[in-house]
């Protein structure tokens, strides 16, 4: 079964590419890197007032668009399935909890990925790169079966940063074969884009979908990068929680650093003008992390709706088609990634799903200076350009016994509830938006985290077996 499903992933593969180099003679398309961190919190980059020293990032922000009002999921498996898709991940069971080692149950298949629509419309080379969490118990939920011509990375998260262990088995896979590269991953995922923009052909579009595992728990960093924020002797006679805290600023550091390898390569591939890039992270930091992952001035952290939940940081550049420079307001985020690159690119027709994110696209270029919209955060919340809602008796982890609404615009920090809010019938209208949202019916009902983990036996290196 896995090489006759291989050989289905080469065939269509071979059909897209053969469908790309007619397109790619009609108009240049940009190539698009989506670079996204795990855990990062919204101050735990210095453009966001951070001690850690994030200059490639802060280049991304200060050199592109800084778009300052990103929105994602509080939590990873979420944000990722809206990216794929342009969906709230609602649509798929997948909601409030990430896919967990023990789960069988990944993105719905019927869905078409991000990679899927690139794949069809001219990207020859598309590559998921690091952290999946979007299935991996069948074959149906790999990467290279929801449209990505090549993986390298891991299936899971939380995996440990040097064994690529996660459940005691390796994780960590380039294509269909287990991968026995030695080193930190977090080197390893950017040496690969690194490798991937190097060997693609000039002029040929790809799409690469970067995911660190940074800085995510556990809290690793290799002995070089916790030396340039302390020295090892001084480090060794600290205590625990303070080691972790210094462990952690190395990690988002050394994260920051491959996101330099990776723009470094494209500099010297020469296709630096034509090439969008977006950094953002899945989610705010976890609490676990605390005070060293943090969400500087936006109240709450990752599993919640509070702004510093879903708020993320998030950057995006591509010299040739933006208006560069500057910082905009947009409420966007996650589920608006694929229509706006879709727009981009000039994709015709209708999507066979509707998306629930809109094209940015005439935001990005200048020609907008906005886009009113509202946008469901899940489980009770709700966004627009002014307000931001939070009904009660939706989220236990929250547990508001009534309704949280504030004029975001002025209230940033969510402080206090509800100042600015003066227009009743807009503020009934982000009701309904939530009320809508948290109807959706899923493909199949969400699973809690922990059922299943008793007694669960991770496979052999993670390998898959049916489809």
């Amino acid at each position: 079964m896995k090489q006759f499903i291989k050989y289905i992933g080469l065939t269509g593969a071979a059909a897209a590419t053969a469908c790309a180099c007619g397109e790619a003679k009609k108009a240049p398309k940009p190539n698009i890197i989506v670079i996204v961190a795990d855990d990062l919190g919204w101050g735990d980059l210095s453009y966001h007032g951070s001690e850690i020293p994030t200059p490639n990032v802060d280049r991304i922000a200060r050199e592109g668009i800084e778009m300052n009002r990103f929105y994602v999921a509080p939590v990873s498996s979420p944000t990722r399935c809206g990216i794929m898709t342009g969906r709230y991940p609602s649509r798929f069971g997948i909601r409030e909890t990430v896919i967990p080692p023990w789960r069988d149950y990944g993105l719905d298949e019927n869905e078409r990925t991000m990679a899927d629509v690139l794949g069809e419309n001219g990207y020859t080379n598309r590559a998921m790169i690091g952290k999946w969490h979007l299935g991996h118990s069948r074959l149906r939920y790999y990467p290279l079966n929801r449209g990505f011509t090549h993986f390298y990375g891991c299936l899971n998260g939380a995996l440990d940063y040097f064994t690529h262990l996660r459940e005691d088995e390796l994780d960590w896979h380039n294509d269909w074969d287990s991968c026995y590269d030695e080193g930190y991953t977090t080197d390893l995922i950017a040496a690969e884009a690194a490798r991937c923009i190097e060997n693609y052909t000039p002029g040929d579009p790809y799409f690469l979908y970067v995911c660190f595992n940074a800085p995510h728990a556990p809290n690793q960093a290799p002995e070089d990068e916790i030396a340039k924020h302390i020295p090892l002797e001084e480090f060794a006679q600290l205590k625990k929680k303070d080691q972790k805290g210094y462990t952690y600023r190395a990690m988002v550091s050394r994260m920051d650093a491959g996101v330099g390898t990776i723009m470094d390569a494209l500099e010297k591939s020469g296709e630096r003008s034509n090439t969008i890039v977006l950094f953002m992270s899945d989610n705010g930091s976890d609490p676990q992390q605390a005070p060293y992952g943090n969400s500087g001035e936006l109240r709450g952290t990752k599993f919640e709706e509070w702004e510093g939940g879903v708020r993320a940081d998030a950057a995006i550049w591509w010299p040739d088609g933006f208006k560069n420079g500057r910082k905009i307001e947009q409420v966007t985020g996650f589920v608006d990634l694929l229509p706006t690159f879709a727009d981009i690119i000039g994709v015709k027709g209708k999507p066979a799903r509707p998306y629930d994110g809109i094209s940015i696209y005439p935001v990005l270029t200048g020609k907008k200076d906005h886009i009113e919209r509202d946008m469901y955060l899940g489980v009770g919340a709700g966004v627009n350009s002014q307000y931001k809602m939070i009904l009660a008796g939706k989220s236990a982890r929250l547990g508001l016994k009534e309704d949280f609404v504030t004029d975001i615009q002025a209230n940033p920090s969510e402080k206090n509830k509800f100042a600015g809010v003066d227009d009743a019938k807009a503020v009934e209208h982000l009701r309904k938006v939530i009320e809508e949202g948290d109807a959706i019916v899923p493909v199949h009902p969400e699973i809690p985290y922990g059922q299943g983990q008793k007694g669960f036996v991770a496979p052999k290196e993670w390998k898959l077996t049916e489809y």
